[in-house]
């Protein structure tokens, strides 16, 4: 299980989740971990929407102005996960075909990408295809990292972007 959807925070239904939030969803003070952030993104983009979960977990969900399709979810979670294997899992291409107007739905087998966040190098893949008008979505593995205070938890990054390198966005991931 990632994080996140241990502790009923689903990236997928974010919206609808950020709606239905009560008073205690919104608490920071709940958060038990080190909060991971986007400082550079909060500066361009904006304050991010915060949901806190039932065991001192959170999501925070930076949101481009510009673009209602890009975004970038950072889960922290105090719960321990274990590390990915040597193949990320495929992503299924909706296989739209523009000038017949058809799709043909096909799994896509992909590497792992990398990049460094925090200090450590943190590998990514598509986690889901391009659908509806909706951009690639992209997801790290889920990766135990070490606040400056000494401090572990387990944290995963969510980002949707048409941009061709998503890189810069997950490297303004910072304690």
């Amino acid at each position: 299980m990632l994080p996140g959807i241990a502790e009923g925070i689903d990236p997928n239904p974010f919206m609808l989740l950020e709606q239905q939030a009560t008073a205690i969803n919104r608490d920071a003070s709940r958060i038990v971990i080190p909060m991971l952030r986007a400082p550079n993104l909060e500066k361009r983009w904006g304050k991010p929407k915060l949901l806190v979960g039932s065991k001192g977990s959170y999501a925070l969900r930076y949101q481009n102005p510009q673009s209602s399709t890009e975004h970038m979810t950072i889960f922290g979670s105090p719960e321990k996960f274990k590390k990915a294997g040597s193949t990320p899992p495929p992503y299924t291409d909706v296989g739209h075909d523009e000038k017949k107007m058809t799709f043909n739905p096909m799994e896509v087998s992909q590497k792992w990408q990398s990049t460094r966040i925090a200090g450590e190098k943190v590998r990514f893949f598509i986690s889901q295809g391009e659908s509806g008008g909706e951009p690639l979505q992209y997801s790290t593995e889920t990766l135990p990292l070490i606040a400056p205070d000494g401090r572990a938890a387990s944290y995963r990054i969510r980002v949707s972007s048409d941009r061709s390198d998503i890189t810069p966005l997950l490297q303004t991931a910072r304690f």
